[in-house]
């Protein structure tokens, strides 16, 4: 009965950008090396490979070449994909910024809107995130058990000498810089402030001049608060890792890869190296891009996830619906992704994708004011500024004031990212116009997502009742018969559904009730096929969601 409580083999290094080449991603079986392929007799495999570097340890991913002369694009890959010590190929491909089609920059606002508790315009007044609200709370930085909370930004490069910005950047604590050496054997040389992908160079900023992309972003997600210039982040205080990733899909892979690397080494370590990476910020992908063609990128985030780091992705900009056509990254399925389009201060989808199965939410993107290159400020939008108003929610969540959150993330960082996730999103304020258009049909709001965290843990820091019309009255394991019992009180008329997910974020069952009146209602989930260990049970009525924690042994 259940109970239920690098050594790498370079063949040949070539330049990224060789025309008469064709860049494939493969990842290969567990513990096979690259350099056996080109050893390789089977499956009359006889396509030479030229290796260029390795994108992710962890997941044994590869980049490489295949001569044009060999072959064509599409022969290359098949052949590739019937090997069979390669587990996944993929082509490589193009990746481009979320940006959108008419960026205003004739005019500054003295005021960043997105933020203001009042957030009136032209007669709208709740478009914005309530975030002084959540400021009474937290300002971020650091965790309970002094944890220094880090976001990775996957972009272009930051500033890093920007004086709303300086204090806010990380740095490792376990680098000498500029001494040739990599000093806490993370494969990465001098890898002080993080790493350029697009190079493979310590190198990601000189000083002043940052990225014209990833600058704005950082400082939505962390520029300083309550130092008297300027503007602040979602974070007043918390540690960006710049991260330069934002040619190609491999360079995003191997990006990821660092960041994988850099929180497995802090979970192991109990913080004493790599970085307590929370949440990385993906404001670039592939409009119409499909999973299927780009497994791999997809499998970073459950990869992450496990490791318990949240990735939020910005949708295209530009008005379809990417469940019909397609995007990259914002239709992976992984549940440790938060895939964000953009509203405006009237609270409107603007210029931008949508989905109801693939989509989350919704944050203020359009027109949004904060920092840019050479110690300036300006007006930045579209889903390249939505999205980092999400990483850096997540970032402020971990900073609450909750011993007990902290401890449920040192016992179980998966679980805990998944709960982050469902914070946020049950915290939307509804949006009309996302109607049928997101999986919650709302926008982010700050304060609310920081209270769903303090009322799951008991905390009672936040000053109002959230009007939840659902709560889990009981969660009962019957070992003799292998079912785990949920017992639930509705108020009003709704459909229910119950999910049950694994460690990993994958769903395992899911259950309806749909058209139920107010009263008490009961599911019985069996468990008897399941494997031992750690599952999440997450209840869902209109755009709330309860969470719940199941032991099976």
């Amino acid at each position: 009965m259940k109970k239920i409580i690098l050594v790498t083999t370079l063949l040949t290094t070539v330049l990224l950008c060789q025309a008469q080449n064709q860049q494939i991603i493969l990842q290969l079986e567990e513990g096979v090396e690259i350099a056996q392929l080109n050893a390789s007799k089977t499956n009359a495999f006889m396509l030479p490979i030229v290796v260029v570097k390795q994108l992710s340890k962890n997941l044994n991913i590869w980049l490489v070449d295949v001569p044009n002369s060999t072959t064509n694009k599409k022969q290359a890959l098949v052949k590739l994909k019937s090997h069979p010590k390669i587990k996944v190929a993929q082509f490589n491909e193009a990746v481009s910024f979320r940006n959108p089609q008419n960026t205003p920059n004739d005019a500054l606002y003295q005021a960043q809107w997105q933020y203001n508790n009042k957030g009136e315009f032209n007669g709208i007044t709740d478009a914005d995130m309530d975030a002084p609200k959540a400021w009474d709370i937290t300002t971020g930085g650091l965790t309970t058990n002094n944890d220094e909370i880090v976001v990775a930004i996957i972009d272009g490069g930051i500033s890093l000498n920007h004086p709303d910005l300086i204090d806010n950047i990380w740095t490792n604590p376990n680098e000498i810089p500029d001494n040739n050496i990599d000093d806490d054997f993370n494969g990465y040389i001098d890898d002080v402030y993080g790493w350029n992908f697009n190079d493979s160079i310590a190198d990601v900023g000189n000083g002043d001049y940052g990225h014209w992309h990833g600058t704005p972003v950082a400082g939505i997600i962390g520029a300083k608060g309550n130092n008297a210039i300027g503007v602040c982040g979602v974070n007043w205080k918390v540690k960006i890792m710049n991260i330069v990733a934002n040619q190609t899909v491999a360079d995003v892979i191997a990006a990821y890869d660092y960041v994988l690397t850099m929180r497995k080494r802090y979970n192991q370590s109990n913080g004493m190296q790599g970085a307590f990476v929370v949440a990385t910020n993906a404001s670039l992908g592939i409009n119409g891009g499909k999973p299927a063609d780009h497994p791999l990128w997809c499998a970073m985030y459950n990869a992450l996830g496990e490791a318990g780091v949240l990735s939020v992705g910005a949708t295209a900009n530009a008005m379809f619906d990417v469940d019909v056509r397609g995007d990259l990254p914002t239709t992976c399925t992984s549940n440790f992704l938060i895939s964000v389009t953009n509203t405006n201060r009237r609270d409107e989808l603007e210029g931008a994708a949508f989905g109801k199965t693939h989509i989350d939410l919704s944050a203020p993107g359009s027109e949004t004011f904060t920092i840019s290159n050479y110690g300036d400020y300006g007006i930045f939008g579209g889903t390249s500024a939505a999205a980092p108003h999400v990483a850096g929610t997540i970032a402020l969540l971990y900073a609450t004031p909750t011993a007990a959150f902290m401890n449920a993330v040192w016992q179980d960082p998966a679980a805990s990212a998944l709960l982050v996730k469902e914070f946020i999103i049950r915290g939307t304020d509804p949006v009309f116009d996302l109607n049928n258009k997101t999986v919650s049909g709302g926008r982010l709001n700050i304060y609310k997502s920081l209270c769903n965290l303090e009322n799951y843990f008991d905390s009672y820091l936040c000053s109002e009742n959230l009007n939840t019309t659902i709560r889990l009255l009981q969660v009962v394991s019957n070992p003799s018969t292998d079912v785990v019992q949920i017992t639930m009180e509705q108020q009003g008329n709704s459909t229910l559904k119950a999910r049950l997910f694994n460690a990993a974020g994958q769903l395992v069952q899911q259950q309806f009730l749909k058209n139920i009146d107010s009263e008490v209602h009961q599911l019985t989930f069996p468990v008897a096929h399941l494997h031992s260990g750690m599952y999440f049970l997450m209840v869902h009525s209109n755009n709330e969601v309860l969470s719940e924690k199941i032991l099976v042994e």
